[in-house]
């Protein structure tokens, strides 16, 4: 019986190792393809990242190749090529090696020609009329840009820079912003200047209702800009609209400083050096190619911006320069170029005015002849002639209320009082022990009288302080709203003096 019971034991004690070294086992497998799953997951993600290495490689690998085609069969318009290599030296001040040799049908020969005698003030009309006869605009547009960044801007004549210069659409182009701010910075004299606010009037008057709200919203902030006004006083309500006014007539007079300043800022000379942004148009007009070569030279940019990892298309110097309204807004900010600031505050002239209008409009609001005031006793109705009688009455009744004093201790007194002759008549009757006892209550009557005399003296005096008090606030603040009207009604003629003064400005 005990051996059996040895064996059963022994046989136990195995199972149960087994199943001890199954369980590590199954565990370790389990780890196992965990961490096989976890490194597939992050190989995934190299294999990706490296996918799309390899794609952005073999697109570079591919564009090159292509380019490189491409390059050969350029080489075939080598004569296109040298003159706007010629053209790249002119810009760059260097000026063209040798003679410009003409091309057939290439706009470009003959403007180098051109541009390059006028730089010395020297017309060469018949090579700009030929070019202007291969490419009225291309011709005029790098003709005027390249004297206004090269010098011999007199060779720009009216005629030619109104070509270039049109009464701007919704969305002005690269080429036309760049002409728009030399001209309106002054690099072709006033005549230029003026064209532009000319052409700027007339592209503000045909401006949608919906858009000339929101371009005198803008020019408003944009005019206004800093300005401060005083508030009346808080312990008045009912003062919004005042408020609101005196803000207006803040913001009226801030206009037409601004206004003032603007147009006064405009100076007699151009700047130094013309907006940056002239330089890469005339640069993109040039690398555009002539009409046989332009579709390989597209392709071209299109592969370079491949290979340089750059998205999009490629900039081209007719594309889009932006909004018009926003490039007026931009100007009208622009503190760095005064001229060009004038000239749009001079083109959104009647925006400005409109703006003005309103802020004067809102400035007259007259002040209210009846308010309510706030003191430490609540709200109390005033006019400008004093404050509202039954309202006052009201708050003095509050005060009186607040300094009544309860009755309770005579009553304490007037029983201890009661008690103590009660204990006198017991003690004649009983016997005079009883007269201590009777003692006590017209000393608790004394006690309980003297408190209540100096709580109602308490009591008066603090409400004589309150009603004081209470007249020196109400005067306080009807001072206060007759200073507040008084104030409006000086203003007026301050508002129609600066109303007056931004129209006459911007006739």
């Amino acid at each position: 019986m005990s051996d059996n019971w040895w064996t059963d034991y022994q046989q136990n004690k195995r199972l149960r190792g087994l199943e001890a070294d199954l369980s590590s086992v199954s565990a370790s497998l389990a780890s196992a393809r965990s961490s096989q799953r976890r490194l597939n997951a992050e190989l995934s993600k190299v294999r990706g990242s490296l996918e799309q290495r390899l794609d952005r490689l073999s697109a570079a690998f591919d564009a090159f190749v292509e380019i490189s085609d491409l390059r050969m069969t350029l080489v075939l318009f080598d004569e296109q090529g040298r003159v706007r290599h010629q053209a790249r030296r002119l810009l760059a001040g260097t000026g063209p090696d040798g003679e410009v040799s003409d091309v057939d049908g290439y706009w470009l020969a003959p403007a180098v020609s051109a541009l390059r005698v006028a730089v010395d003030g020297v017309v060469d009309a018949d090579s700009l009329n030929l070019a202007k006869a291969r490419d009225p605009q291309r011709a005029a547009v790098f003709h005027v840009l390249g004297a206004g960044l090269l010098g011999g801007r007199s060779t720009v004549d009216a005629g030619l820079l109104a070509d270039v210069l049109p009464v701007p659409a919704a969305t002005m182009p690269r080429h036309q912003r760049a002409v728009w701010t030399l001209a309106a910075d002054g690099f072709f004299g006033p005549a230029g200047w003026e064209l532009v606010r000319s052409r700027g009037v007339e592209f503000v008057r045909a401006l949608p209702d919906d858009a000339r709200g929101s371009a005198v919203d803008a020019l408003r902030a944009i005019g206004t800009a800093g300005a401060t006004s005083t508030s009346p006083p808080r312990e008045l309500e009912g003062l919004g609209d005042v408020t609101i006014a005196l803000g207006a007539g803040a913001s009226l007079a801030t206009l037409r400083s601004w206004v003032e300043e603007t147009l006064a800022g405009y100076p007699s000379e151009p700047p130094a050096e013309a907006d940056p942004a002239v330089r890469p148009v005339v640069e993109l007009l040039v690398e555009e190619g002539s009409p046989v070569e332009q579709p390989l030279l597209v392709r071209e940019r299109e592969l370079r911006a491949v290979i340089e990892g750059k998205g999009g298309q490629p900039p081209a110097w007719d594309g889009p320069a932006g909004e018009t309204v926003e490039l007026l807004r931009t100007d009208a900010k622009d503190a760095s170029h005064p001229a060009r600031r004038a000239a749009a505050v001079r083109i959104c002239g009647e925006l400005v005015i409109t703006a003005a209008e309103r802020l004067a409009a809102t400035a007259r609001a007259d002040a209210p002849y009846r308010v309510e005031a706030r003191t430490r006793q609540g709200l109390v109705t005033i006019t400008a002639d004093g404050p509202d009688q039954g309202s006052v009455a009201r708050a003095r009744s509050r005060i009186d209320d607040g300094a009544k004093v309860s009755a309770q201790r005579r009553v304490v007194a007037g029983v201890a009082l009661g008690v103590g002759l009660a204990f006198v008549v017991l003690a004649v009757v009983a016997g005079w022990g009883w007269l201590f006892a009777a003692l006590l209550g017209p000393v608790v009557a004394l006690y309980q009288w003297r408190i209540d005399v100096r709580e109602r003296e308490d009591a008066a005096t603090s409400a004589k302080t309150f009603h004081e008090s209470l007249t020196k606030e109400l005067d306080a603040r009807v001072a206060a709203l007759v200073e507040c009207r008084a104030g409006l009604a000086e203003r007026e003629p301050k508002i129609d003096e600066d109303l007056k003064a931004i129209r006459e400005a911007l006739a």
